[in-house]
């Protein structure tokens, strides 16, 4: 039941991705932001069940526009058998300074027989705010991505996005 309602709210947000009028239109931005990120600090625990639930610190480099960026993503993850909810924080700071926050809500996926391996990953994207040009702004989006190996190895994400300062 949790993944049904998980996966209609996924839904209403992409949907909403579409469903603005040509005035806001105007005014969005559309950021798209792929990049690896690498765990630098993680706390996990495992229960018997394969439950393993805590957080993670992830890092990594994108760009924006033509200049260099910086990732945070700070995430939690509650799953069964490597699959479940999990969310987040990310902070993405320009060269120069200028930052976007928001938060990640989605669900982790894996085949039954890879355990944590060949996961993927689909969530939302609620905009939280920035600085410079970005200072108040709001927005919404669809976060995509993958991890070949183990819980706390590399993952790569695409952070899509609709923003308007």
């Amino acid at each position: 039941m949790k993944l049904r309602s998980l996966l209609a709210v996924i839904g209403l947000v992409a949907a909403g991705l579409v469903a603005i009028s040509p005035a806001q239109a105007a005014q969005t931005k559309h950021l798209k932001f792929t990049l690896t990120v690498t765990s630098t600090n993680t706390t996990l625990h495992t229960m018997p069940g394969d439950v393993t639930y805590g957080w993670n610190r992830l890092v990594g480099k994108t760009t924006w526009g033509k200049r260099a960026a910086r990732v945070e993503f700070l995430g939690q993850v509650s799953y069964v058998d490597g699959s479940g909810p999990f969310g987040g924080f990310v902070t993405i700071t320009r060269a120069g300074g200028t930052s976007i926050g928001f938060m990640v809500t989605g669900l982790a996926m894996s085949p039954p027989t890879a355990g944590t391996d060949q996961t993927r990953f689909r969530g939302t994207i609620e905009v939280l705010g920035g600085t410079g040009g970005y200072e108040g702004a709001t927005g919404i989006g669809i976060m995509t991505g993958y991890r070949k190996a183990a819980l706390g190895s590399p993952v790569t994400l695409t952070f899509d996005l609709d923003v308007r300062p």
